[in-house]
């Protein structure tokens, strides 16, 4: 299966800027992301459903089809080369049986964000084999009311790729991956959110993960939680698919220290065969690398380290 690449960004791209899901609770952080963008040269286009929408659930930016037209009139637009989201929390899910994929196959853009738009970069790269990019929300421990960013890295690792035309990146986490099973592996990155990738199962948004290296990150749930999302990726046979598992810090998900996620982490996975890293830098913490899904990579647990790779 080819996969498609969106366009590399230049400094006069535009960028539009949206929240599928969850809606902002004010506008203050949105003014920042939008000066923050326009200091570093891009043009900005902000959508209409924004902020926590009176006209849908409070979760919400807004209803279904007001969300999805925001997402339909970034993506048609011609004008427009990236798609980038400001916060997660939940709705994505509400849009998939709406989404017109044959639509959005029309134009390769960029399409930017974690958390609960897990959901649109899975389903994108199953729909339409493009490449889709977990990485930093606008919205969501990017940057302070100053416009500089919480973690260097984050910030210049995303720039960097985004100027790649092959999207290429090598990330190093020597001084904090924790290797639970040494190796190397390659094979496609996909995954994202745990919870959001269990309420994906049985539906047919969700692509193979025959031959992946999976990535899996999730916040604020409490252990046993996650152990039942593990367990369903388990009985899934998701987990007997992947070649290497990437697992996030799981910011604040309610362990007393790392040595209990470890453990719990072993008990559900070990018995794959398959490297497996606990603690690399993405998602919900301050760390969050940008990933682009459905690159092919390769994982070395042995030296905490990923990059884009050839199969």
């Amino acid at each position: 299966m080819i996969t498609y690449l969106p366009k590399p960004l230049t400094k006069n791209s535009t960028i539009g800027v949206i929240c599928p899901a969850g809606g902002m609770n004010s506008y203050k952080p949105v003014k920042f992301a939008i000066a923050y963008l326009k200091n570093l040269g891009y043009k900005v286009k902000l959508g209409k459903s924004i902020l926590v929408s009176g006209k849908a659930y409070k979760y919400l930016s807004g209803t279904d089809n007001d969300r999805l037209t925001d997402l339909y009139n970034f993506w048609n637009d011609k004008s427009v080369d990236a798609v980038f989201c400001l916060r997660g929390g939940y709705g994505c899910l509400r849009l998939l049986d709406s989404i017109d994929f044959n639509q959005i196959k029309k134009q390769k853009k960029i399409l930017l964000g974690f958390s609960d738009i897990t959901v649109l970069l899975l389903a994108f790269y199953k729909m339409c084999n493009l490449l889709t990019f977990h990485g930093p929300l606008l919205g969501y421990k990017f940057i302070d009311r100053y416009l500089n960013p919480f973690d260097d890295n984050t910030e210049k690792n995303l720039w960097n790729l985004f100027a790649d035309p092959q999207f290429k990146f090598s990330y190093s986490n020597r001084s904090q991956g924790i290797a639970i099973k040494d190796g190397k592996a390659k094979g496609k990155l996909l995954g994202g959110n745990l919870t959001d990738i269990c309420s994906m199962i049985g539906s047919c948004y969700l692509p193979s993960f025959k031959g992946s290296i999976l990535l899996l990150e999730d916040c604020y749930e409490e252990p046993y939680k996650i152990d039942r999302l593990l367990t369903q990726l388990s009985n899934a046979r998701i987990f007997t698919q992947a070649n290497g598992v990437i697992f996030s810090s799981f910011y604040k998900c309610g362990f007393k220290n790392k040595k209990e996620i470890i453990d719990l982490l072993k008990d559900r996975t070990l018995k794959y065969e398959v490297p497996i890293i606990f603690n690399f830098p993405v998602g919900h913490d301050l760390k969050n690398y940008v990933l682009p899904i459905g690159a092919n990579v390769l994982l070395d647990t042995n030296n905490c380290t990923l990059r884009s790779s050839s199969l």
